[in-house]
C-alpha cells in the first residue's frame, strides 16, 4: 500500500477513513484462492442462485396493485433478463472483475426500484434489508467505494419505504424497521470486509517464502495451476529453474547471515526482473523457480536476464539457469516442464555456472 502517513491535524482525523476508503478490492487473489482450492464452481452456482432470485422479483411485479402496468411490465422485463443474464454468466464461466461490479451496481439498483414499486409498505421496507446480499457480496470482492454505494443506498430507499409504515403503523414501528435495514446494510458489508481483510493478509503470508518474499512451494503450484487454465493468445510457455552456485561455500567462508542476505538479493532480482504476470517460487535451499506466458522472444531472452541479474547483486552469488520453452498448448504436463528445466539447469552447473541452458521439449498429443 502507499504510504498514508499523517502529514497534520486534519490528516490525523480523517486518516483512518481515508485508508479504508483507499482500500483495493480482493477480486483477483480471492478468485485465484477460490480456484486453487477447488472451490470455484460451488461459489459459481451460488452466486448464480442469489442472480436467479431476480427473475422471481421481476416475474412478480406485474402482480403489484397500484403499479401502472407499462411500468410493472417494463421493470419486470428488466428484471427477469438481468438476472437470466447474471446467472448464466456465472455458469458458463467467471466474471472480470468489472463485470462482477457492474451486476453489482445493477443489481442493487433493481432491488432498491422494486422496493419502491412495492404496494405493501411493509413488505417494501423489509425488502431493503436484500440490499444488503448485494452489500456483503461487493465486501467479498470488491472496494470501500463500492460499499458505500450500496449502503447508502439502502439507507435512502429504506428511509423512503420507511415513511411510506407510518401511517398504518406509525413512527416507531417505522424507524424500528428503517434501523433494522439500516444495521443489516452497514453490519454485513463491514464485517466481511473485515474478515476479508484479515485473510488476505493472511493468505498472502501463508503463501510467501518468509526469508526471500517468493512464493513458497505450495503456493507456487496453486497459482501456476491457475496461469496454466487461462487461455493463452499465441504465447510461449517457459519454466526457468535457477539454482545459487556453490552456495555452501558462501555459507561456510561469510556466515549462515551472510548466505541468508544473498537469497533475500536473490528473491528481489528475480521480482524485479521478471514481468508483472512471472509466478516465482523458492523450491528450497537455494533453488528458486520462475513461470511466465510471454512471447517467444521474450522466453529467448529470459534465462539469460535472469543469470545476469544475480551476478550482477553485490553479494558474491551466481547461478546455474535452465529453462523449458513451449508454444502454449503443446500438451506438456507442468511436472514434464518442471523435469526438462531442471534438467537444463544442471547441464549449466556441469559446464562450469554462471550460465544458462534452454531446452525444448517435443510435443506431447494427448
Amino acid at each position: 500500500m502507499n504510504d498514508e502517513r499523517a502529514s497534520g491535524p486534519g490528516s490525523q482525523v480523517g486518516g483512518p477513513f481515508a485508508r479504508w476508503w483507499r482500500l483495493p478490492d480482493q477480486f483477483d487473489w480471492l478468485s485465484e484462492y477460490l480456484r486453487a482450492r477447488g472451490l470455484a464452481w460451488p461459489t459459481k452456482v451460488l452466486m448464480a442462485l442469489i442472480s436467479a432470485a431476480l427473475i422471481f422479483m421481476g416475474a412478480a411485479t406485474p402482480t403489484m396493485r397500484n403499479v401502472p402496468p407499462v411500468w410493472a411490465w417494463t421493470f419486470g422485463t428488466a428484471a427477469v433478463l438481468t438476472g437470466i443474464t447474471y446467472s448464466a454468466l456465472w455458469l458458463r464461466g467467471w466474471p472480470r472483475r468489472t463485470q462482477s461490479l457492474r451486476m453489482a451496481c445493477l443489481g442493487s439498483m433493481l432491488i432498491a426500484v422494486g422496493c419502491v414499486m412495492q404496494s405493501y409498505p411493509m413488505v417494501a421496507l423489509m425488502g431493503c434489508t436484500g440490499l444488503a446480499i448485494v452489500g456483503g457480496y461487493i465486501a467479498f470482492f470488491h472496494n470501500s467505494k463500492a460499499i458505500t454505494f450500496v449502503v447508502v443506498l439502502g439507507m435512502a430507499v429504506g428511509a423512503f419505504c420507511a415513511i411510506r409504515v407510518v401511517p398504518n403503523y406509525g413512527w416507531a414501528v417505522a424507524g424500528a424497521g428503517w434501523w433494522l435495514v439500516v444495521e443489516l446494510n452497514l453490519a454485513v458489508p463491514l464485517a466481511i470486509q473485515a474478515v476479508m481483510r484479515t485473510m488476505g493478509a493472511d493468505v498472502v503470508r501463508s503463501d510467501q517464502d518468509p526469508l526471500t518474499g517468493v512464493l513458497n512451494r505450495r503456493a507456487f503450484y496453486e497459482r501456476a495451476s491457475t496461469l496454466l487454465t487461462s487461455p493463452g493468445h499465441d504465447l510461449h510457455l517457459i519454466v526457468v529453474m535457477i539454482d545459487l552456485d556453490e552456495f555452501k561455500k558462501l555459507n561456510d567462508a561469510y556466515g549462515h547471515l551472510a548466505g541468508d542476505q544473498a537469497l533475500t538479493a536473490v528473491g528481489w532480482a528475480l521480482r524485479e526482473t521478471s514481468s508483472s504476470s512471472a509466478i516465482i517460487g523458492r523450491f528450497g535451499g537455494e533453488e528458486f523457480i520462475v513461470i511466465d506466458a510471454v512471447p517467444a522472444e521474450v522466453a529467448e531472452q529470459m534465462p539469460s536476464q535472469l543469470c545476469a541479474a544475480i551476478a550482477a547483486l553485490p553479494q558474491p552469488v551466481t547461478a546455474s539457469v535452465g529453462a523449458a520453452i513451449v508454444r502454449w498448448g503443446c500438451g506438456s504436463e507442468m511436472d514434464d516442464l518442471i523435469r526438462s528445466a531442471d534438467a537444463a539447469m544442471y547441464a549449466a552447473k556441469r559446464a562450469g555456472g554462471n550460465q544458462t541452458r534452454i531446452c525444448r521439449p517435443a510435443r506431447v498429443d494427448r
